[in-house]
């Protein structure tokens, strides 16, 4: 009995111990920890050179601005070096653009040293042989005025082996840029005011017996296109008898060649073809076949200035005075003596890493007697 007492009052004791140990436990507040995150946002500065690249004083069409104006902004050409191989230089037209070249290159600071002119004669053996000079010569630029369009092609492909730059002078080298006439463009010009001076010359187009178109295959499709401008704006105003494929038309394409001695011989063959033609209208390609149609006229005993009208292409020095002459009716003015401001302006361009433009093409005007001393004071 004694003993269940003990146990019991043991058993309290413990029961009280523990409540009082849970108790102080539970009332002692607990410990939170608290993470802040704190962004800090930091805004860096950064400074960068950007080169900004001058444009080049040099492009092609600031120098063709300084080649008008027959002053250069410093001497662009000076240390370049530039060849020149020449179609014909005894032909006027020839002659007025390789003086004209001289010119612009002395005027931009370029040396005579430095400029290497060649004469291909006419003769595409004679050209391939200065090529090769040329080649040999390695300049910066080569300007090319040659006649035979597949010598051309040949000439182009072994400069582009060779990394030599062409310009092109009247007739084409593929790859390469070309300067001088929008050939359909002056055709459509000449043809558009030879159509409009037939009713004050023949009183009107039933009047015109014969149409001749002189051309030159050699020459290739794109100077061929002298001729076309011509022929399509006849045969848009005048119809089948102006249509040099139409059966019964008054127009005929003839190959003339490109010289005054081939001209006269085709033309004294045609004279010979058509006897009963008065009244005769004549497209040429240039003023030297120009003077050689006259020529073959009088020959035959068919020349008077009332009843021909001849239009040329061109206006050279021969041409001028064809012109004043009377021979020649209209001339489509190439400007020859300026052709230096287009070829050395495309050359310089290049040499300084600029782009030169795929045509350099000269304005055209049609000079006739009465305005030719308005742009060649006598």
């Amino acid at each position: 009995m004694k003993v269940s007492k003990l146990l019991i009052a043991l058993l309290v004791v413990v029961l009280v111990a523990t409540f009082s140990i849970t108790a102080g436990c539970a009332a002692e507040p607990a410990v939170e920890t608290v993470t802040e995150t704190v962004t800090e946002t930091v805004t860096e500065t950064v400074t960068e050179t950007v080169e900004v690249e001058e444009e080049s004083p040099y492009t092609y069409e600031k120098l063709r601005e300084m080649a008008a104006a027959g002053e250069y902004e410093g001497n662009p050409a000076e240390g370049h070096t530039l060849a020149f191989a020449n179609f014909l230089k005894s032909f006027p037209f020839c002659l007025s653009v390789e003086n004209g070249l001289i010119e612009q290159w002395k005027l931009a600071g370029g040396s005579e040293d430095d400029l290497t002119i060649l004469d291909n004669a006419a003769d595409p053996s004679i050209a391939i042989q200065n090529a090769d000079i040329v080649f040999n010569k390695e300049p910066e630029v080569f300007v090319e005025f040659q006649l035979d369009a597949q010598i051309n092609a040949q000439i182009g492909r072994r400069a582009e082996e060779l990394g030599i730059f062409i310009i092109a002078v009247d007739i084409p080298v593929p790859g390469f840029p070309f300067m001088g006439v929008d050939n359909y463009g002056t055709a459509v010009l000449t043809g558009n005011w030879a159509a409009d001076q037939i009713d004050e010359t023949y009183g009107g187009w039933e009047n015109v017996d014969r149409v001749f178109f002189l051309w030159n295959p050699a020459i290739g499709d794109t100077v061929a296109l002298r001729m076309h401008g011509s022929i399509d704006v006849f045969k848009e105003k005048f119809g089948d008898e102006a249509d040099v494929d139409a059966e019964g038309s008054k127009a005929l394409l003839v190959d003339a060649g490109s010289t005054t001695d081939d001209a006269e011989s085709a033309m004294i063959d045609i004279l010979a073809a058509y006897p009963e033609a008065e009244n005769i209208m004549v497209f040429c390609l240039n003023d030297q076949a120009a003077a050689g149609v006259q020529a073959a006229a009088e020959i035959a005993g068919r020349w008077d200035p009332d009843k021909w009208m001849i239009m040329s292409q061109g206006l050279d020095d021969l041409g001028k005075e064809l012109v004043r002459d009377g021979v020649v009716d209209g001339d489509s003015a190439y400007f020859p003596e300026k052709y230096g401001e287009y070829i050395v302006p495309g050359a310089l361009a290049y040499m300084y890493g600029n782009a030169v433009p795929p045509y350099l093409y000269v304005d055209n005007v049609i000079i006739a007697p009465d305005n030719i001393d308005e742009y060649y004071p006598e």
